[in-house]
């Protein structure tokens, strides 16, 4: 009977998770063979498989004083410029776009980085299920899809709930870094983040590269003229922990 429970339960999550509204499209470019070598031969040794059990930071990063974790990393250039700037901070990095990740893998090895875990599974999902709560010292979200038209919004990553969840798994004065190009999605990070008592602002402004390593994306949108907004946030010292 326990087996035909489980199995159930486990049914009816895979299916919660698969009539979710999605916050991610899979626009993937055509991928180079070397990627793809990358993936079949070197995902296994830096990826954090999904499952639904806790991540032991500790064993996986046995070295580490922080922990980050970088939701959409791209084709983690900037990930990895900032893990080898702080290499006693542990770095996961999140993305479900393959070629990045193909790419990101590949200079990985190349660059015998070793503070750097990948992950391919709905961030959401990671975050929720493999990470513990008051354990993770900063969230990094650089340039999340915004999603423009109107009719897509209710697709963005950062809602009230999302936010909900990251601030219970970060610890007291562990902070929130989100990067857009978007005004209009800025200005919509700016009132979720606000109206969480459990929040306090650090900084709205224009984004500077002396602070954190610039993406791809983002040399083209300066490039082309975009303001590029930065609005970071600290959990309160006085926040309780929820233990969801």
């Amino acid at each position: 009977m326990s087996d035909t429970r489980n199995a159930s339960a486990a049914a009816h999550e895979t299916g919660k998770r698969q009539a979710r509204i999605k916050t991610f499209a899979r626009r993937e470019s055509r991928i180079t063979p070397a990627q793809q070598k990358a993936l079949a031969e070197l995902l296994g040794l830096y990826q954090i498989p999904w499952t639904n059990k806790k991540i032991d930071i500790s064993e996986v990063f046995p070295k580490a004083k922080k922990f980050a974790v970088e939701i959409g990393f791209g084709d983690g250039s900037a990930l990895l410029e900032q893990a080898m700037r702080n290499t006693e901070t542990a770095y996961l990095g999140i993305e479900v776009f393959r070629p990045g990740v193909g790419k990101c893998l590949i200079q990985l090895q190349r660059n015998n980085i070793t503070n750097v875990r990948i992950s391919t599974a709905d961030a959401r999902d990671v975050i929720s299920e493999q990470i513990s709560s008051a354990s993770v010292h900063e969230f990094i979200m650089l340039f999340p899809d915004p999603w423009p038209k109107m009719r897509h919004r209710k697709r963005r990553l950062v809602n009230p709930e999302f936010i909900a969840l990251c601030v219970d798994r970060l610890v007291p004065g562990g902070t929130i870094t989100i990067v857009t190009d978007s005004v209009d999605y800025a200005q919509q990070v700016i009132d979720v983040l606000e109206d969480n008592d459990g929040l306090e602002s650090l900084a709205h402004h224009l984004a500077s590269s002396e602070r954190r390593a610039p993406t791809r994306y983002e040399k083209k949108a300066i490039a082309a003229g975009h303001s590029v907004f930065e609005m970071q946030y600290a959990k309160s010292v006085h926040q309780p922990v929820l233990n969801c």
